[in-house]
């Protein structure tokens, strides 16, 4: 029989390596931990994977490390620029503090419902890291649509959260994915809280609304140097399809052009020819493949439309944006060009509150881990030195 301590001498000879290693992975994050920015790095590590990635876990480390939130359903009332309105929304309040940082979530086309397991897993994981989050639904964006009033919604929402007692007035900012990324950065430039926003979070979002309809319609990129065949998602010809449609004040150009471009009914010759001169100049838009016929076919547009459009475009008030910027884009995004971030990024180049990142761990906006091993690894790391950022900022 080998003896006890000869037998301990044998394992701790074979097990060594692995020992290390454990010592590395729970003692390292304690050291790390007794400064602010080694917490904040340990507690993003953390909700990375919880938050952002989603990935699936038998016990879950940020309910070990933090406490439920308080979340509760509100109605903002708000004046826009066609009158009163009323919009629901969640609010996510930290177990405990006050003056604490906030962020309104601004959401893509159609946004989540409030109740989503998703967006509920967000907005709860942020509020357990400390930061009141407003969640707002949008009955416009549910419906695609995309109107001037939603830049009012969100500024109505950004002040409704800089009253709530448990928030620092000084500290709230945008979190937008997909549309609602850009809608958000237009939010942010607005003269009534443009001096107020701390910072804003793009992730797939465009910067030119008629640009991004180009590329979408005619199938192909074409920005800064790049010109390739793209594919984009029949759910973004469609979303593109209804605002050029809404645009139109003739209700048979409305009804054709929705039975042809949403409803997907065969166009007829003699229907075509029923159209208004603003209805044709949309037809031909939408059903136009040439890149270089983009902007004749957008000078045939209403103006009313078109206006509207560049409105709700980040390109024309991007330079009254004063906030920390955060830019993330899908390199293969179906739903937004990619280049669209790029051209965001230009934009403000000079700028240093500005951090720029395109990844492949996303299809859009969606966590997509079924990929290589090598990209997991990029990307993620990209994501956490982004969100150690970020949470660093809220401290």
């Amino acid at each position: 029989m080998v003896p006890v301590s000869r037998w301990l001498r044998r394992v701790v000879i074979r097990a060594w390596p692995l020992l290390a290693a454990l010592a590395v992975l729970i003692g390292l994050p304690l050291l790390i931990a007794r400064t602010e920015r080694g917490r904040v790095a340990v507690e993003a590590a953390i909700y990375l994977p919880d938050m952002v990635l989603q990935v699936p876990m038998p016990v879950r480390p940020v309910e070990l490390i933090s406490e439920p939130p308080r979340r509760q359903r509100v109605t903002i009332s708000y004046e826009s620029r066609n009158g009163p309105r009323a919009i629901e929304a969640d609010l996510y309040i930290p177990a405990h503090g006050t003056k604490r940082q906030a962020v309104v979530f601004s959401m893509g086309a159609p946004p989540l419902p409030l109740d989503d397991p998703r967006l509920v897993r967000i907005a709860e994981d942020a509020a357990r890291s400390g930061v009141v989050m407003l969640v707002p639904f949008s009955d416009r964006l549910d419906a695609n649509r995309i109107e001037p009033e939603e830049i009012d919604a969100l500024v109505a929402e950004f002040q409704y959260v800089q009253r709530q007692p448990q928030v620092d007035p000084k500290r709230v900012g945008f979190f937008g994915a997909s549309v609602g990324g850009s809608l958000a950065l237009v939010a942010a430039g607005d003269p009534r809280i443009a001096a107020d926003v701390q910072q804003v979070v793009s992730f797939g979002g465009y910067f030119d609304a008629l640009a991004t309809f180009g590329a979408i319609a005619t199938h192909r990129i074409v920005s800064q140097g790049v010109n390739e065949p793209w594919t984009p998602q029949v759910h973004a010809e469609k979303v593109m399809a209804q605002q050029l449609i809404d645009g139109l004040d003739n209700p048979a150009d409305r009804d054709l052009l929705t039975a042809m471009f949403i409803d997907d009914k065969p166009e007829a010759p003699a229907e075509l020819a029923t159209l208004s001169p603003f209805g044709r100049g949309s037809y031909d838009f939408l059903a136009n493949r040439d890149p270089a016929a983009v902007q004749a076919l957008i000078d045939r547009l209403p103006p009313d439309a078109v206006a509207a459009m560049n409105y709700l475009s980040p390109r024309t008030s991007i330079a009254n944006v004063k906030a920390q910027l955060f830019i993330l884009h899908d390199r293969a995004d179906p739903y937004v060009p990619y280049t669209q971030s790029r051209e965001l990024k230009a934009a403000v180049a000079g700028r240093k509150n500005v951090y720029f990142d395109e990844l492949r761990l996303f299809q859009h906006v969606q966590p997509k881990l079924d990929q290589r091993p090598e990209i997991i690894a990029v990307d993620s790391t990209k994501l956490l030195f982004r969100l150690y950022q970020l949470m660093l900022s809220w401290q």
